[in-house]
């Protein structure tokens, strides 16, 4: 029996159960292997299998939802129950309708996302490199000591979505992950750095490249100083942009624009930031961790420009969030866990690069921080936009990184932070489904001695 004849099988039976309410059953299958080591020795291998399901109804313009792990008969009898009852404790809302299928596309692009090699080969072969990762990293630096912890993990999800509604989706993708963390000692001083990326084919993971930054950053920090408050540019490295994405893409979600929480909400069609800045989602980047030709409700994706030289243009919009707007769903339903209901999520979410190389924007900086890590990113007002974060990174003087900085703070406004930077460099990074390139942030408020 295959997936999608077994989700209609248990499809078929909800609707017994339950006649009169519209139903969507989404199901996912995983497959996990991990591999972690630390201090040079193996600590866990895991490999595990995973099902679950997640039950959407639809019942008099209320909505409820339940889940399992289970495609047994009486778990799914339970699922209906619960999601039933759930329907029966909510509000009505006249957006809670399930979308309809998708208009026929005579061609579905092909997105790569599946890597054949890892069923084809030994996953020992692929994790190996952690064998011989902490000598390399000794080898690099006499201040290094250990690797507090190196993993490697991959996989394969399939997913299922059917629909009384009409839509019917099924899509495989693989992942690969490296994730690293060093310890170097100076002195008294004892500083850990930190490196990962995930990719969907383990041949596109940069090993190297997680290494070498995982070791620059972490010696970066050794004998960091305070610097004086002040006025400085900030030199931002990708994954710290990255993280800043994140905050972006929450403020950027339809759903929170719709409920007031955003301080994106308002400003559509506005200035937001300067001409260096065009952000992009894209569900059908090629070999891409994020990337799908239809989302997490089945409807189709494509590529779309949110803001563009500064000018907010498009938010995230999944069925039920459009529907509310009176627009279409730009097919950006995404689904965290089958424990959850479908929401407005990014894809591929990252900016666009620039030009210039990373060492001409660190040159033309006569004062200024380059950023290696940012503390503090759960405590920042998505709402209004005010931020307060602790930095650590190198102290830039006349376009020279001289020494290690920490203990400093920078607080401001997300939107005059966006106006502020003036590049963009053409080292475009993913470290997962968030990309960017190194960016330059002019005349930033620094809380640092005095």
């Amino acid at each position: 029996m295959t997936r999608q004849t077994q989700t209609q099988r248990v499809l078929s039976a909800v609707q017994r159960d339950v006649p009169n309410a519209a139903a969507e059953l989404y199901v996912r299958y995983a497959d996990n292997r991990l591999s972690e080591w630390s201090e040079g020795k193996p600590e866990n291998n895991i490999f595990s299998e995973s099902l679950g399901v997640g039950l959407r109804l639809v019942e008099n313009e209320r909505l409820g939802f339940a889940y399992t792990n289970t495609l047994s008969t009486e778990g799914v009898a339970h699922l209906s129950r619960q999601a039933r009852a759930a329907c029966a404790s909510t509000a009505p809302d006249a957006d809670a309708v399930l979308p309809g299928p998708p208009p026929i596309s005579e061609t579905t692009p092909a997105l790569d996302l599946v890597d054949a090699s890892l069923t084809a080969d030994t996953f020992s072969s692929r994790s190996q490199f952690l064998e011989t990762l902490q000598e390399n990293v000794l080898q690099r630096d006499p201040r290094f000591t250990k690797i507090l912890q190196a993993s490697y993990r991959e996989g394969t999800v399939r997913e299922v979505l059917l629909s009384s509604s009409g839509v019917t989706a099924e899509s495989a993708a693989t992942y690969a992950s490296f994730s690293l963390g060093c310890v170097a000692v100076q002195g008294a001083e004892t500083q850990v750095g930190y490196g990962s990326q995930t990719v969907c084919h383990s041949q596109d993971l940069n090993i190297a490249l997680v290494v070498d930054k995982t070791i620059r950053q972490t010696l970066a920090l050794l004998d960091g100083k305070q610097v004086p408050s002040g006025r400085y540019d900030l030199i931002l490295d990708p994954w710290v942009v990255a993280e800043f994405l994140g905050l972006f893409a929450e403020a950027l979600s339809a759903d929170q624009v719709q409920k007031g929480k955003s301080f994106l909400g308002k400003l559509s069609g506005q200035v937001i930031g300067s001409t260096a800045i065009t952000l992009v989602d894209d569900p059908r980047r090629l070999r891409s961790i994020g990337s799908g030709v239809v989302d997490a409700e089945g409807q189709p994706t494509a590529r779309q420009t949110l803001i563009r030289q500064g000018v907010l243009e498009n938010f995230l919009y999944d069925s039920r969030t459009a529907r509310k707007a009176k627009k279409a769903s730009s097919g950006n339903a995404g689904r965290r866990s089958y424990k959850t209901l479908p929401g407005p999520e990014p894809a591929n979410f990252y900016l666009l690069a620039g030009t210039q190389s990373p060492e001409a924007l660190i040159q033309d900086v006569r004062r200024g921080l380059y950023v290696h890590n940012v503390m503090g990113f759960h405590t920042v007002d998505v709402i209004g936009g005010d931020y307060s974060l602790g930095i650590m990174g190198e102290f830039i003087e006349n376009g020279e990184r001289i020494h290690g900085v920490r203990g400093v703070t920078i607080a401001g406004n997300l939107l005059q932070l966006l106006k502020q930077i003036d590049a963009a460099a053409s080292d475009l990074l993913f470290t997962s489904s968030f990309g960017s390139p190194t960016l330059r942030v002019r005349d930033i408020s620094v809380g640092g001695l005095g």
